[in-house]
């Protein structure tokens, strides 16, 4: 392991050691004129989502997957937003749709995994955002992979160990 390794270890002890995580997978590009507009209409609603305008931003997602229900990302944007509204159900909703259409590949369904998970965590289901904090890591996901390894139970008890010991050095 190199010296940089074992520095990014110390400083951050939940990230998985030998971690090598693949590149995340753009989705593809939209195919129609309708779903190119739907995308320009997606960054307005996350631009005004940012701007903490976030029933404008709902109209806007609501808008968008009006008038192209086949990209996954409006969803999984807008079950983002419906998170910061507190309406789990309906981000639920949204995520499982996200993954549906984007098949499990991609940049959304990486997203909508760990979105998932954060779910899970709300829900104090440890196992399950576990599974899917593995899922979106797989696809490239950085903050799953440490959050993956967090819940892990074995790195979990390592992580106590290794703590102890530098204890008992120090």
């Amino acid at each position: 392991m190199s010296d940089d390794r074992v520095l990014e270890h110390i400083l951050n002890p939940s990230a998985p050691v030998n971690a090598t995580l693949p590149k995340v997978q753009d989705d593809p590009e939209p195919e129609s004129p309708v779903a190119a507009e739907a995308k320009k209409l997606e960054v307005k609603a996350v631009k005004l989502a940012e701007m903490g305008k976030l029933q404008e931003s709902l109209q806007g997602f609501n808008e968008a997957i009006s008038i192209a229900p086949e990209v996954a990302s409006l969803y999984n944007n807008r079950a983002q937003l419906y998170r910061l509204l507190n309406q789990i159900d309906n981000a639920s909703d949204d995520i499982e749709t996200a993954l549906r259409l984007s098949g499990g590949k991609g940049k959304t369904a990486m997203q909508a995994y760990s979105q998932r998970a954060m779910v899970h965590v709300l829900n104090k289901n440890e196992e399950a955002a576990r599974l899917d904090f593995e899922r979106s890591a797989e696809l490239g996901g950085k903050f799953a992979a440490c959050q993956a390894a967090k819940l892990n139970p074995y790195a979990k008890l390592c992580n106590e160990m290794l703590e102890k010991a530098m204890q008992e050095l120090q």
